[in-house]
């Protein structure tokens, strides 16, 4: 019995991809990706390009958006240091730093991530708003306003814990509005 030479070639073919699929996978330059070996954390991987791995399930790989991404807290009342209630909204823009604490942290979960997030924001927020007197978020003389002091007071304050605990970068925060209650 005669094989076809066109058939035999696809055959090769669709197994070459089969086995670069079980035996390799890509990272995106958006990426970074943990890969752990039996359940057990093994490495990390932020350079994009083909990578080699063990088939499932001896390797699973676990992929993160590694581009920012950005949290809005809610409108929250806060006290200043002169007694003044006064609400403000924040915003934080946050990337995966270390893709090991994040995955044992949360499992890879962002929604998670964010939820804890929001408690640190919320602790450096009030800390941070409690030490400064309300002329220095309000006022008619641009010279009193420090608005650029109080958000680097308030990075400063998240930035460590966030990296240490979380395995997150905190690129960025901000105050996006101030109100006053009625």
């Amino acid at each position: 019995m005669k094989r076809n030479p066109v058939t035999l070639v696809t055959a090769g073919l669709i197994a070459v991809i089969f086995a670069a699929m079980l035996f390799a996978f890509q990272v995106r330059q958006t990426e970074v990706v943990a890969v752990t070996t039996l359940g057990k954390y093994s490495r990390t991987v932020d350079q994009p390009g083909f990578k080699l791995r063990l088939p499932w399930p001896i390797q699973n790989v676990y992929r993160f958006d590694n581009r920012i991404h950005n949290f809005e807290k809610k409108y929250e009342q806060t006290t200043t240091a002169d007694g003044r209630i006064m609400i403000i909204q924040t915003f934080i823009g946050w990337r995966i730093k270390d893709a090991r604490i994040f995955l044992e942290r949360f499992g890879g979960d962002v929604a998670r991530a964010e939820q804890s997030l929001e408690g640190l924001l919320r602790d450096a927020k009030n800390s941070t708003v409690g030490r400064h007197p309300l002329s220095d978020f309000i006022s008619p003389d641009r010279e009193e306003l420090r608005f650029d002091d109080i958000e680097k007071e308030m990075l400063a304050a998240i930035k460590p814990k966030a990296a240490e605990t979380y395995g997150i970068e905190i690129a960025l925060l901000g105050i996006k509005q101030i109100g006053l209650p009625e």
